[in-house]
């Protein structure tokens, strides 16, 4: 069913019209669409269909109406409804239902791809404007109650017009674009955006005068209609024509490496300077297979970089990876930082180094290491081993020194070009890269400035005393706001002082800390406590986040936001929008500069403030735990994926503090997280906590000995998972305290891998025991979805059918998307069999609600069986593209226990599809790995891949099936998985598809 509002009122079934029954219905069903998904009282919709004029019967005229509205509405299962809440009704639709909805979807979607992929954002708006059929609910647009939401839907359509407009123009279609442009400016004379569109569209078409002529008509269509001028943004469009600014020429838009690149760092403004540089670092890409920028800090070494990324062209199938050091601290972090940024875990018997350079063998990457100067001892071996093992990966590392390794080519960033001397023309003085850059800034902070003969002599000192640094200008530009550059000029005799490194080498890294101790020395008391205090925090931080650190270390928690703009406005933090809401961080020579500042105060002011942050993210992961449960999944999990590097730093404080109880509070806050991320860095810091004596008295530890169990199972050491959730239990009833049902839940998969399907049994219904008594929806929806697939294994189908409906009804309760997913997984695979239609579509949809939270787990569980299921009935393709994927998922996510149960489901495709050498191969393998009799399984399951196996010894014959087997048997674990990956990327003549995960730069666990 669909209901269109862009143009006359339709509602369409299956392409017919239904008739409504006249005016009122369709008034009624008008009225109710302006509503969508909003509570409209009756007596409101009596005032809508019959305004001053109502009959004595209205009340019982609008039920009929409504009663045979329903009737019409009410043909689909999933379709709109017709809801009847007190004190009136509401019209609850899908998202793809109204016209209206996917128009507003559409242009929401092109906002989002304007800046990294025009021609995606232009495709969105074109599709989302071919949704109008006329003016907004046409013959109703003018009635009370609908007028508002007509003219909202007309306003935002001429701004898809403006948005489409800039798509295009970043696409190139200036010359086009001018006739469409002078009919929108004519039909909408007062937009000023439209305006500049036009003038921005003449002027690269090669008619400036006539692009100068219609910002000569708009100032005076402005001043004659409203007496204004025009706005800042049109002025300096008007001035950029007039001088032929460079940056208003058109640039086609960025390649594949570009769109691969779209989500990575990008510098807040444009580069000045730098081409000579950009240049050489671009020409030694493409012959050096390590190139190092280096410089001192401040110098622009990131900026270059991020300038880099979008044209580098070079860019293999697996596109760009980003790694920042800056948050990292320690040789082990630097590592743990390369290897998450690569979505690489720990592999079994290996070192997580051996882990990282396995993963890479075979990969085509640009691996970007910025900050490196600080983990040098611990990141230069492992770049050495990446470029002797791994032949497609191309480095390029931003650091104050080099690495120091064979074949690196070094391009050293000097600062930007000063004028010789002070006493210099303004035309002799731009040409200054330095002076450009102040002027840009300085400009921006205060409008007024101008580089003229009066002021340029202070402006080019200003640049020569800073050395040129790109940071030391623009701190010393912000100062604007307050003072003149003479008066700036003054202040940097009187100001700047040494940071106790006054025999560094490099006299301009001495001229960045006295800007930074001299801008620092600017600041109030409390702005230097302040400033101090969010030094704390490793990542992004908000304002609420940052209240609760310092009122924690004791400032007021009115004094932080204002606090904060000040120091956003004195350029000392950086302030940024992330998903839509404001956050803050410190560039890194500044955090560095303040955390000195805070360690400086007495020993318990430096505790506190690290204290506070971590107590600060502990109450945030609590609350964000607590919501993974139920219907603000979505919500926890992208607090904790955003708080990862400051959940780290709250782990490591709690070490380092002494905080036991904080820190194992920690690693089972963010457990669940972690373990449907499959980002299982939470289980190294478990390991960690529970081979700490102290930790053996905690309550808390047979819940993160629990931790422990479940990383030993997903890692493939069943010994190890079966003694730590063995030790868990013990510890947990001696002590009588809950394990949370996590031991029983590693025992019973661990368990079930081995065969040992009695005691599994055991500790799951245990688990699922612990699960009622707690009365936690999101924990019975778990624990019954695992019980519900071990039934099924045994083939208890009774039994399957009971706990999966008991995970429905918790999945109801709780609402949260992971429980309705186990859920939909439970009944999927227990009704398989009997009606294998059904299964198919709640394995899908199971992993479709584990996608949009983030359940990377279950998603791949779900798809898992899916794809079996989708092999079975003949779709061998989509099975083999699919599992790619999967298969992938679970390689680099290092959980090897469920990576072995996809692989039996992909040799025996292989076996059907006439791979049986590889089939062989991978079943000889899978009996190594004691993956041939593990869980998931129907109780047929075990006899179908002997016979699978037979029949492939058959048409192999005796001897070749033995080597084949052999060979699977003698390899490595991870070189049956590339082994695969390659057979299924040849099979189906395409590579695997990159998961949504893998869209981005990672970060954390």
């Amino acid at each position: 069913m669909q209901l269109r509002v862009l143009g006359s009122l339709e509602l369409l079934t299956e392409g017919e019209i239904p008739p409504l029954g006249g005016p009122k219905p369709r008034l009624l069903l008008a009225a109710l669409l302006a509503h969508r998904r909003r509570l409209v009282p009756s007596d409101r919709l009596v005032a809508i269909l019959w305004e001053n004029d109502a009959p004595a019967t209205a009340v019982a005229t609008l039920q009929t109406h409504l009663s045979r509205l329903r009737r019409v509405l009410h043909v689909e299962p999933e379709g709109p409804r017709l809801e009847t809440r007190p004190p009136g009704y509401r019209l609850a639709v899908g998202p793809d239902v109204v016209d209206a909805d996917r128009f507003e979807a559409g242009v929401a979607a092109a906002r989002l791809h304007l800046a990294g992929d025009p021609a995606a954002a232009r495709d969105h708006v074109d599709r989302a404007l071919a949704e109008w059929r006329g003016p907004a609910f046409a013959e109703f647009a003018a009635v009370d109650g609908i007028r508002l939401e007509a003219e909202r839907l007309e306003e935002l359509r001429v701004s898809a017009r403006e948005l489409g407009v800039d798509a295009r123009l970043a696409c190139g279609a200036h010359l086009e674009l001018v006739g469409e442009l002078e009919g929108l400016v004519a039909e909408h004379p007062l937009r000023e955006r439209l305006w500049s569109q036009l003038m921005l569209a003449l002027y690269r078409s090669g008619r400036p005068a006539e692009a100068l002529r219609r910002a000569h008509q708009l100032r005076h269509l402005l001043r004659e209609e409203l007496g204004l001028d025009p706005t800042a943004e049109v002025r300096d469009l008007e001035t950029g024509i007039l001088t032929e600014a460079p940056d208003l020429d058109w640039r086609p838009p960025p390649g594949t490496a570009a769109r691969v690149a779209a989500a990575l760092p990008r510098g807040p403004n444009l580069l000045i300077g730098r081409t000579d540089d950009l240049r050489t670092v671009r020409a030694r890409l493409t012959e050096n297979r390590l190139v190092t920028v280096t410089g001192p800090g401040g110098v622009g070494k990131t900026r270059l970089a991020q300038e880099l990324l979008p044209d580098l062209g070079i860019a293999g199938e697996h596109g760009v990876r980003w790694v920042e050091f800056a948050p990292v601290s320690g040789p082990t972090a630097a590592v743990v930082a390369l290897a998450t940024a690569l979505d690489v875990q720990r592999r079994p018997g290996r070192s997580l180094e051996d882990s990282v350079v396995e993963a890479l063998r075979t990969q085509e990457l640009v691996l970007l290491l910025d900050n490196c100067e600080h983990v040098l001892d611990a990141i230069t071996p492992l770049v050495d081993r990446i470029l002797r093992w791994c032949p497609g990966v191309l480095v390029l590392a931003t650091s104050r020194e080099p690495l120091g390794l064979a074949g690196e080519a070094v391009t050293v960033l000097a600062p930007l070009a000063v004028p010789r001397s002070p006493a210099t023309a303004p035309a002799d003085a731009r040409r200054s890269d330095a002076v450009s850059l102040f002027v840009a800034r300085a400009t921006a902070a205060r409008h007024d400035f101008v580089l003229d003969e009066a002021t340029v002599g202070a402006t080019t000192d200003v640049c020569r005393r800073l050395d040129g640094l790109p940071l030391a200008l623009e701190l010393a530009a912000a100062r604007m706001r307050s003072m003149s550059v003479a008066e700036l000029a003054d202040r940097l005799d009187g100001s700047f002082r040494l940071l106790g490194e006054k025999h560094a080498p490099d006299p301009r890294h001495r001229s960045l800390h006295e800007v930074i101790e001299w801008s620092h020395g600017l600041l109030t008391p409390f702005e230097q406590e302040l400033f101090a205090y969010v030094s704390v925090f490793a990542g992004t931080f908000t304002v609420r986040r940052a209240e609760e650190v310092c009122v924690r270390a004791g400032l007021e928690r009115a004094d932080v936001l204002p606090g904060l703009a000040t120091l956003v406005d004195k350029s000392m933090v950086v302030s940024q929008l992330v998903d839509g809401e404001t956050c803050f961080r410190l560039l890194e020579t500044l955090r560095s500069f303040a955390r000195a500042q805070l360690d400086a105060r007495p020993h318990a002011a430096g505790e506190a403030g690290r204290l506070a942050h971590a107590r600060a993210h502990l109450d945030a992961a609590h609350v964000a735990a607590d919501q993974l449960g139920g219907a603000e999944e979505a919500d926890g999990m992208r607090t904790l994926d955003r708080a990862v590097d400051d959940l780290r730093e709250a782990f490591e404080a709690g070490i380092a503090l002494g905080q036991l109880d904080l820190a194992l509070d920690l690693v089972t806050c963010a457990r669940e997280f972690a373990f449907r991320a499959i980002r299982y860095e939470v289980c190294r810091w478990a390991e960690s906590l529970v081979a700490l004596p102290a930790a053996t008295t905690r309550p808390l530890f047979p819940l993160v000995l629990g931790v422990v169990a479940y990383g030993r199972f997903v890692r493939g050491d069943l010994a190890a998972a079966v003694e730590a959730g063995r030790a868990a239990v013990r510890y947990a009833d001696r002590a009588g305290v809950s394990t949370g049902g996590l031991a029983e839940r590693a025992l019973g998969n661990a368990l079930f891998y081995r065969g040992e399907t009695d005691a599994a049994v055991v500790a799951m219904d245990r688990m699922t025991v612990i699960a009622q008594r707690s009365a936690d929806d999101g924990l019975i929806a778990h624990a019954s979805y695992m019980r519900s697939v071990a039934a099924t294994s045994v083939g208890d189908v009774e039994g399957a059918r009971r706990f999966a409906a008991l995970a429905r009804a918790a999945a109801r309760g709780c609402a949260a998307p992971t429980a309705r997913a186990q859920a939909d997984c439970a009944t999927g695979l227990c009704v398989r069999r009997e009606d294998p239609d059904r299964a198919l579509g709640l394995l899908h949809d199971s992993a479709g609600n584990a996608a949009s939270v983030g359940n990377r787990w279950l998603r791949a569980f779900a798809r898992t069986e899916e794809l079996a299921l989708r092999a079975a009935r003949g779709d061998v393709d989509t099975a083999l593209w699919g599992y790619s994927d999967v298969v992938g998922t679970w390689f680099r996510g290092g959980d090897w226990a469920n990576l072995w149960l996809s692989l039996r489901h992909v040799s025996a495709i292989f076996a059907v599809i006439g791979e049986e050498r590889t089939s062989a191969t991978l079943h000889g393998a899978i009996h190594a790995a004691g993956a041939a009799t593990a869980l998931p399984f129907e109780p047929g399951d075990a006899d179908r891949i002997t016979a699978t196996a037979e029949s492939v010894r058959v048409r192999l014959g005796e001897d070749e099936y033995g080597r084949a087997v052999a060979t699977g048997r003698g390899m490595r674990d991870e070189d049956v998985v590339r082994m695969t990956l390659e057979r299924l990327a040849a099979l189906t003549g395409r590579p695997a598809p990159v998961s949504a995960r893998d869209e981005r730069p990672v970060r954390g666990f």
